[in-house]
């Protein structure tokens, strides 16, 4: 090689390595940054997967995060209860989810909210584990990241990949604003003004979320936590739909205890709602008032 390629090479040589350290340095306050959140999703997926111990945990979406109160919980069964639900995650989440608890520490029971849509054909499920990149520190995480590209575990070799699209909402949530939760429940305000409509949802099913529904109930057996899977209430006449069947199917199979409080009467009024499928927080503390007892019910 001459003198002319010898100088090239050491161009690339050193323009790569501003490049890595530029990439390990910018990585690093990232890290810092999110790990230093006060509050959001962030924080609460932190302290879900990193810090809270839990008897009782709570996984689902936004369902189940503006829905369980976990004070009520707490007070009517005895135990700690912590609320993981994420506004946005479905089930592919949640047993991803699962995992990287387990990987810490085994509460003993579970309750997990399931949807009408659960487990329906759409890719962007997969894409909502991104939100799972930061927390290589798992034993389980290499699985885990694996269900959305088996190309996840090489893309994090960049210290900046974890935290992508995640910059301007880290900044904001630095700051203490106040609004804490300590057990991860989001109570919503305002009640909703629209007229009950029928809900009916035809898309295909996923095969993937049908088995990780069966792959949760199965790492529950395993590890010996009570099991409870819920849909809860919706202001809508819900037409049977093929996701909430299977659901059905897999808890009478595996002797799952299984609650739908759809199309239920108590429900059928819009100031419990601040969505059509949302309760507001008086809602929220009605339903949860509920689900004690039927929990209380299980474990006794």
């Amino acid at each position: 090689m001459g003198k002319l390629g010898m100088k090239y090479m050491s161009k690339a040589l050193l323009l790569f390595v501003l490049l890595l350290m530029t990439d390990r340095g910018v990585g690093y306050g990232l890290k810092w940054m999110y790990f230093n959140q006060k509050g959001e999703d962030f924080y609460y997926t932190t302290k879900a997967l990193d810090k809270q111990t839990a008897d009782l945990v709570i996984l689902g979406s936004s369902r189940a995060r503006n829905h369980y109160n976990p004070e009520i919980l707490q007070d009517s069964l005895g135990i700690s209860c912590y609320n993981a639900g994420r506004s946005g995650c479905f089930l592919v989440y949640q047993r991803a989810q699962l995992d990287l608890i387990l990987d810490r520490y085994t509460p003993k029971a579970i309750v997990l909210e399931v949807t009408p849509y659960d487990m329906t054909v759409g890719e962007g499920d997969y894409d909502r584990l991104s939100g799972l990149l930061p927390y290589q520190h798992h034993a389980s995480w290499q699985k885990v990241i694996s269900i959305k590209s088996p190309w996840e575990k090489y893309k994090c070799w960049s210290a900046i990949y974890p935290y992508n699209s995640k910059f301007f909402k880290m900044v904001k949530n630095l700051k203490d604003r106040g609004v804490f939760h300590a057990n991860g429940f989001q109570p919503l305000e305002g009640f909703l003004k629209e007229e009950k409509k029928e809900y009916t949802n035809s898309v295909a099913i996923d095969g993937r979320k049908v088995e990780a529904m069966e792959y949760i109930i199965e790492v529950c057996k395993t590890k010996q936590i009570m099991l409870t899977m819920v849909t809860s209430p919706m202001y809508a006449d819900v037409v049977e739909t093929k996701s909430l069947v299977i659901t059905d199917s897999l808890c009478k199979r595996n002797n799952i205890p299984y609650y739908s409080f759809l199309n239920q009467a108590v429900y059928d009024n819009q100031k419990l709602f601040h969505t059509i499928d949302h309760l507001n927080s008086t809602g929220a503390d009605k339903f949860s008032r509920e689900i004690a007892q039927l929990l209380k019910n299980n474990f006794n």
